[in-house]
């Protein structure tokens, strides 16, 4: 019996275009991961599973999150959640920078980043206020 290994696959930039339900998702393989607008997916996992699978893959020194987001629906924030740890517990990415921007107003979405920031170990939070961001 013989055993064939399967060729590595080679990571891809994952790029997913925004809707009035889902945000604009650039996720390079350089470690630039970018999410940006609304969070209200009809099928919450559908959408987030692939991002949660791409991040477990990636290697690289350093990760720069960018989170712009405007709104999440409960089961978003979870998944958002999620998402974080995967990258978080990624012993392939060395250094983890998250810029978590938030309009000036928007105290909840604030103390959101800083909930995310408790749960995370490795990651270091930078709090970007903005006026009309969205």
């Amino acid at each position: 019996m013989f055993i064939f290994k399967n060729e590595p696959e080679i990571m891809t930039n994952l790029v997913i275009q925004s809707t009035d339900s889902t945000p604009h998702v650039e996720f390079l393989t350089n470690g630039t991961l970018t999410l940006k607008g609304r969070s209200l997916p009809e099928d919450v996992h559908k959408f987030y599973a692939p991002l949660i699978d791409w991040v477990k893959h990636l290697e690289t020194d350093k990760a720069v999150i960018e989170l712009k987001l405007e709104y999440l629906n409960t089961s978003s924030t979870k998944k958002l959640l999620n998402l974080l740890t995967a990258i978080d517990q990624n012993e392939k990415i060395k250094e983890i920078d998250v810029k978590w921007h938030y309009e000036f107003d928007d105290l909840e979405m604030e103390d959101l980043g800083n909930i995310y920031e408790e749960d995370m170990k490795r990651a270091k939070f930078q709090y970007i206020e903005e006026v009309d961001i969205f």
